[in-house]
């Protein structure tokens, strides 16, 4: 073997091959977050297929007085697609929190509200890993896990799906992915 073929060699043993399998196992990560992943596309092709077939007149419509309207169940989504990973120790934008948006009752600032916080929800579980999942951390005062703070926020997403599902058949629409 020459020294440049033994160079090559040693490179490829102690850049490529680590930096390769490092890159895959970040990329897919885990079948945990594979899952999370396809449920939170499966939530979010949801809310934003709803959000975009509510006519905008009836973005201020509320079930009764003291109960979110629309918008503000939708900006509530937004927000907390930046807030609840906070707790998983990842930055919120300074702008975004759990209440932002509740005066915005422009359906295409809110649609677009809600894709960009998906964009960032999607981007922010990216960072975390199975090895953190077990990291105790404190939720609203609580003992927690990452694994809590994960399945918090996709239980919340399900939640407030469940809430514009009713929303929009009092309304008289029908969800796109159900006709």
């Amino acid at each position: 073997m020459s020294i440049k073929n033994y160079m090559l060699y040693i490179l490829f043993a102690t850049v490529v091959i680590p930096f390769s399998l490092f890159a895959q196992q970040s990329e897919s990560n885990s079948a945990f977050f594979s899952d999370v992943q396809a449920d939170l596309k499966d939530s979010q092709e949801k809310i934003v297929s709803l959000a975009e077939a509510i006519p905008a007149d009836k973005y201020t419509w509320r079930p009764e007085e003291g109960v979110r309207s629309v918008s503000e169940v939708l900006m509530h989504i937004a927000g907390s697609n930046y807030f609840l990973l906070s707790f998983a120790g990842i930055k919120t934008p300074d702008n975004a929190d759990e209440n932002m948006g509740k005066d915005v009752t422009q359906k295409d600032k809110i649609v677009e509200a809600l894709k960009t916080s998906f964009a960032d929800l999607y981007n922010n579980l990216k960072q975390l890993n199975d090895g953190q999942l077990d990291k105790q951390v404190k939720m609203f005062g609580q003992d927690s896990s990452i694994r809590t703070v994960v399945f918090t926020e996709m239980g919340h997403l399900h939640e407030h799906l469940g809430q514009l599902i009713a929303y929009a058949r009092m309304n008289g629409v029908v969800p796109p992915w159900s006709k």
